[in-house]
């Protein structure tokens, strides 16, 4: 059957441990409102440079075995959480990616990070259900592309300023044609994710782009 039963949505057997890895960091997405697949993203780059961040979050990996790694998760100078974490739930990408299919309790759930628009400066790797306004000041040439379908896209990369910095967004087929340089635009429910080892938007499938000059 593999590592989860496919119809229980929970693993069997010794995968036990990782899908409690994978609970407790659902948890703390779900308190934190962020988005759990971009935590545990946080969590694999932490067991391999020792540090990383997700929102607000500092996530530290203090100790790693031949099987596990024990992770701390702080806010400021407040520990929000310290366990160990199976390696095979951090590099294991089907064992990642079950991760949204365990629910966040209703009592934890949020609509955003504020309802508000954000700073390009306050955005950090992992918030999910952003807000921004900002202004187009440079777009790339856009380029074709393979999706991981198999089909082909154009796709170009985004600028976007306001007076607190700058943001990458690729944007893609007619949504290039959306806008031009100088535009001021706003974008609606988009997270913030890393390439490159620098914060990037990306939209989603409930994302909304609006050109507002």
């Amino acid at each position: 059957m593999g590592i989860y039963d496919e119809y229980r949505g929970r693993p069997s057997g010794k995968s036990n441990i990782d899908y409690t890895n994978l609970s407790s960091m659902v948890l703390i997405a779900g308190k934190h409102d962020l988005d759990p697949k971009r935590l545990v993203d946080a969590f694999f780059e932490a067991s391999e440079n020792e540090h990383s961040h997700c929102g607000s979050l500092d996530i530290s990996c203090r100790k790693v075995n031949q099987d596990s790694a024990t992770f701390l998760v702080t806010k400021g100078e407040r520990v929000i959480w310290q366990f160990p974490v199976s390696l095979e739930s951090l590099r294991n990408p089907y064992v990642r990616d079950s991760i949204t299919r365990i629910p966040i309790p209703e009592n934890l759930k949020k609509n955003g990070v504020s309802g508000k628009n954000l700073g390009i400066s306050e955005l950090k790797f992992g918030m999910k259900s952003v807000n921004v306004s900002a202004r187009i000041v440079e777009i790339s040439p856009a380029s074709h592309v393979y999706t991981w379908s198999g089909s082909g896209a154009f796709v170009s990369n985004i600028k976007l300023a306001d007076e607190t910095g700058s943001i990458m967004i690729s944007l893609w087929n007619n949504q290039i044609d959306m806008v031009h340089v100088g535009d001021k635009v706003e974008i609606k429910n988009c997270y913030v994710a890393k390439f490159a080892n620098k914060r990037q938007l990306r939209l989603g499938k409930n994302s909304a782009m609006s050109v507002i000059n």
